[in-house]
């Protein structure tokens, strides 16, 4: 356990965008996102699917990590989660990864250290 009273415990594990294995852990989910984004609770499902099928996927902050987006019912912008995979080579699948953070996205009231967008869902019935 650590020094906060949370564990490692797995909350969810799904396949990400990529094709890798990506965890939400208690203490990340509890001792951080909840704490810092008390509005994201009873949003980890949300979360999960944000993970699986993003609205928008951007460069992360870091050269390992990932921000997905989706749509929310609660917030117009949506919400962001950041991933952080165990090595930088995960596009091609196959590499671990957690989430790090999540939040709603407020563009007004801050500024993200996300990249560019690098990936928008095709809208359902639209032609490419």
């Amino acid at each position: 356990m650590s020094p906060s009273g949370f564990t490692d415990k797995v909350i969810w594990t799904t396949t990400c965008f990529h094709g890798g294995t990506v965890s939400l852990y208690e203490v990340d989910w509890l001792g951080h996102i909840l704490l810092a984004h008390p509005e994201m609770v009873g949003k980890e499902e949300l979360v999960k699917r944000a993970v699986e099928d993003p609205k928008h996927l951007r460069e992360g902050d870091y050269a390992d990590s990932r921000a997905f987006e989706i749509e929310s019912t609660t917030n117009p912008e949506g919400i962001r989660v950041f991933v952080r995979y165990v090595r930088e080579m995960f596009v091609n699948g196959g590499v671990d990864g957690n989430v790090t953070t999540a939040y709603p996205i407020n563009s007004k009231q801050y500024q993200s250290r996300v990249g560019p967008i690098i990936y928008t869902r095709p809208e359902a019935g639209k032609k490419k």
